[in-house]
């Protein structure tokens, strides 16, 4: 499998994953696994992904969001879970500040679920100095 870029939510994105166990790294290789048999993604939009290149896709989009719902960081409504992002982005940054003003930045409910996955990701990628790899 091709190395996985994760930014928060990468996250769908990206997820800050600097800390996390072996398990947690191969729950998120699941998630992902999952969500492609589910979106029927073009794996080329992931790796273009990695690099800085989002495309607005509905398949891509949708493999974002089944993420997001895995993760916990939206409901099954769309809905994004603040409190879960807060905890997941406070663990990494170490700095509320900056967790907050990225939440308040990137955390923003789109017309509908997929698109507010999406540009949150997008969003996370931009204002990230570090994007996370793991390699299966």
């Amino acid at each position: 499998m091709r190395t996985l870029y994760f930014n928060l939510l990468l996250l769908c994105a990206a997820v800050f994953v600097k800390g996390l166990t072996d398990e947690q790294k191969e729950r998120i290789k699941k998630f992902h696994m999952e969500c492609s048999a589910e979106s029927h993604v073009n794996p080329e939009m992931i790796a273009k992904a990695r690099k800085g290149e989002f495309t607005e896709d509905p398949s891509f989009m949708k493999h974002l969001f089944c993420f997001a719902k895995k993760a916990g960081l939206q409901n099954d409504a769309g809905e994004i879970q603040v409190d879960v992002l807060r905890a997941k982005l406070g663990a990494e940054l170490k700095d509320d500040a900056a967790t907050d003003k990225l939440i308040s930045m990137c955390a923003i409910q789109k017309e509908t679920p997929e698109k507010t996955a999406f540009d949150s990701v997008k969003c996370y990628y931009e204002n990230t100095p570090t994007h996370i790899s793991l390699t299966s």
